[in-house]
């Protein structure tokens, strides 16, 4: 019996150390964003970034709020997050450096512009931005 009780013993010791090792190893991987849900989310931020355009002239604010709601976009596929962005009325040419392969997505008014750059190699947006448009 008491070999039993020892052998129980071992057993939940490794069941808990198993169970304690895996919720680490989940806990450290990255989460990944799923490439629709950020399509979703591009197509949401590129429709209120053309509302605003659309009717703020004077309040740079929402535009950075909206920012701050948006920013990151992460895991799209490139080619349609840029491909969404072109059928955007107030879309700018899309600046390329091949050699970082990061895109600056540009949105501009005749008084505000707003942009964002995204790198095809971690697929990540950063440096989303607003400002007055210099006349």
């Amino acid at each position: 019996m008491a070999d039993q009780n020892v052998i129980t013993s071992l057993v939940r010791s490794m069941t808990f150390s198993l169970v304690t090792a895996s919720l680490l190893i989940v806990q450290a991987s990255p989460t990944r964003a799923d490439p629709v849900l950020c399509l979703e989310k591009a197509k949401s931020y590129f429709a209120e970034i053309g509302q605003l355009l659309s009717k703020e002239k004077n309040w740079i604010m929402p535009f950075v709020e909206l920012n701050e709601r948006y920013s990151p976009l992460e895991d799209c596929d490139t080619d349609l997050l840029l491909q969404e962005a072109t059928q955007w009325r107030f879309i700018q040419p899309i600046i390329y450096n091949p050699h970082a392969k990061y895109y600056i997505v540009r949105f501009w008014s005749n008084d505000v512009k707003v942009e964002f750059a995204y790198s095809a190699l971690t697929k990540k947006s950063d440096t989303h931005s607003a400002g007055w448009v210099k006349k």
